[in-house]
Parts: structure tokens; C-alpha cells; sequence
């Protein structure tokens, strides 16, 4: 298949291709012994990349001092505590198994408030200079984090009311979730290089609409049509 765009564009096998893949592009992408900040996606997505990713830190410990992971966003007004938070998400499937020390992570806080937090984030991006890696999932209605369809794409990082979408995606889940609190479009784009994992159904549409290179704020994936270093895994 041949794509309008510049964009490395890998078609996986199915999902354990593409979390492999994942893993083979994460570390090509973040080549080099300093240090790298990496921000990371949660929910379905990354899972089996992470399960790859945390055995090659295992095997090559020596390796987990070349990063520094900080999440891409978070849900407002629930307990970070609690199994459904996206802190609790990634200290089952990255710091946990690692037995990382804050030296090598930072997870987003929903009790402080969005200046304080907002001032957190931005020291820790100020300290790497800039993001070297910022790992992405694609939500059905087009999000990347918590960048809902007709979000501002100039703010940097705030709270934000959940979609229709996204909170019927949520519905499951024990808590009532209807705000998050994300890492913003204009940051994203800051990154060095871009890593997208497409993988579920219901995202075909969103997912042509990047390949088509055409700017939608409907669809702010479609805003990573800007960035100069995208690499994208599809699963289909």
C-alpha cells in the first residue's frame, strides 16, 4: 500500500507483531547513552509493548538508566490509587516490574492543580530540553491523549471535559470518568521524533484522515501530519 506522505509507516501482523515492532522502533528511536524522555500512552494500546519493553529492560539493566518516563495524561476527580488510574496503569506495566526510583519516572498527579501540576511537567521537559520520544495511541474519535475533537491545538497542558466518545468507551470502568487532564497538542509537537501505535477497531476513519494529510480539528491526530519525525505501526 502506498501512502500520499513521508511518514515510516510499518503494517504489523496482528498485535504481538506490533508491540514488538513497538519495541524495535523505541529503541532505534532513542539511540545514544544520555538519558531520554520518553512520555508514554496507557489503555489497550501499549500493553503488550510495554510487557516487551520492560523484559529487554530486565535482561539489560544497564539500560534502564537511559530513560525517564512520564505519562501523557491522567483522569480528574478519582483516586490515583485506584486500579482504573492511569499512575496505577503504569506502575503495574513499567515501574513496578523495573523497580524504578524517581530518578527514572514521574507520573502525573489529579490532586494538585493544573498550574502547579502544568509547572511540574514543563521542569522536567525543560531538564531534557525537549521530549525525545513521546509514544502515542489513536482514540476511535480521532484524540491523541486527551486532545478531544475541537480542542485548542495551542495549549501546552490542561484539563479538559471528555468526549461523548470517550467517555462511552469509559462506561465499563467502575468510576464515572468525565474529565482528564492531558499533555496538549502544542508539547506533543515539540517532541524530537513521534511514535503512533494504531491498533482496535473504530479507527479507520481518523486513521485515513492522517495518511490523507488533510488538517481536521475534528481529528486532532491529524495534527502530528506537522511533525518532522513521525513513525507510525498500524495492526490490520
Amino acid at each position: 500500500m502506498k501512502f500520499p506522505n513521508k511518514f515510516k509507516i510499518t503494517q504489523a501482523k496482528g498485535y504481538e507483531d506490533l508491540s514488538q515492532i513497538a519495541l524495535n522502533e523505541t529503541l532505534r528511536l532513542t539511540k545514544g547513552s544520555r538519558q531520554k524522555l520518553l512520555f508514554l500512552p496507557t489503555g489497550n494500546s501499549p500493553t503488550g509493548f510495554y510487557g516487551k519493553f520492560t523484559s529487554y529492560l530486565i535482561k539489560n539493566p544497564r539500560e534502564k538508566k537511559r530513560f525517564f518516563f512520564t505519562n501523557l495524561d491522567e483522569y480528574l476527580n478519582i483516586s490515583q490509587s485506584s486500579k482504573i488510574s492511569f499512575q496505577s496503569y503504569l506502575k503495574r506495566n513499567i515501574s513496578n516490574k523495573l523497580n524504578l526510583s524517581e530518578k527514572n519516572f514521574y507520573w502525573i498527579s489529579n490532586r494538585t492543580t493544573i498550574e502547579i501540576e502544568k509547572r511540574k511537567v514543563n521542569s522536567i521537559i525543560k531538564k531534557f530540553k525537549k521530549i525525545d520520544l513521546c509514544i502515542l495511541g489513536l482514540g476511535k474519535n480521532g484524540h491523541i491523549a486527551f486532545n478531544e475533537p475541537g480542542c485548542d491545538w495551542n495549549l501546552d497542558f490542561f484539563d479538559t471535559p471528555l468526549s461523548r466518545t470517550t467517555k462511552n468507551n469509559l462506561k465499563k470502568l467502575s468510576t464515572k470518568i468525565s474529565h482528564g487532564r492531558t499533555l496538549g497538542i502544542k508539547t506533543i509537537l515539540s517532541s524530537k521524533k513521534i511514535l503512533l501505535l494504531v491498533t482496535g477497531s473504530g479507527k479507520e476513519l481518523a486513521l485515513k484522515k492522517l495518511l490523507q494529510k488533510k488538517i481536521d480539528t475534528k481529528f486532532p491526530v491529524t495534527s502530528l501530519i506537522k511533525h518532522p519525525n513521525l513513525t507510525i505501526i498500524i495492526d490490520r
